[in-house]
């Protein structure tokens, strides 16, 4: 079966950010039409996809799974002492991560600097996440650990 359409920005960005924090590899199929061109809805989804890289690249790029399980609300990913908690579940307002064994230092909002409030309750760092809207494809807080 061929797509005529491509898949929406929220779908592959959530592939692609699921992909990295599985260690994994994210592949999209697309290909040139008989004259050598991308087709046109295909090309303007992929220069979506790049305009929200150069928000959120430096999450994805160079880095590997988190210390953090992925799960139904989403991934980490981690490259030197920072981790990237990639919320991909708009519902959520709390969120216990267990696994994170280094003391955190900082919590924010990737790219606006916005603070996140957390505490440690039985092992669990548990993150406050700020209001998003339902459209919000993924929210990225980083932590900066010790």
């Amino acid at each position: 079966m061929r797509d005529t359409e491509p898949k929406s920005l929220r779908d592959l960005i959530q592939y692609l950010v699921r992909a990295a924090g599985n260690n994994a590899n994210f592949l999209l199929n697309v290909g040139p039409m008989p004259n050598g061109e991308i087709q046109p809805a295909f090309a303007a989804r992929l220069r979506e996809i790049g305009n929200w890289m150069k928000t959120y690249g430096d999450s994805i790029y160079g880095t590997q799974g988190g210390p953090i399980k992925p799960g139904g609300w989403g991934v980490t990913t981690q490259k030197g002492n920072t981790v990237y908690v990639h919320i991909l579940d708009c519902t959520l307002t709390v969120l216990a991560l267990p696994g994170i064994s280094k003391p955190i230092r900082t919590a924010h909002l990737m790219n606006d600097g916005v603070r996140v409030n957390f505490s440690t309750s039985e092992g669990n760092l548990v993150l406050q996440l700020p209001p998003r809207s339902k459209d919000t494809i993924d929210q990225v807080i980083v932590l900066e650990t010790e």
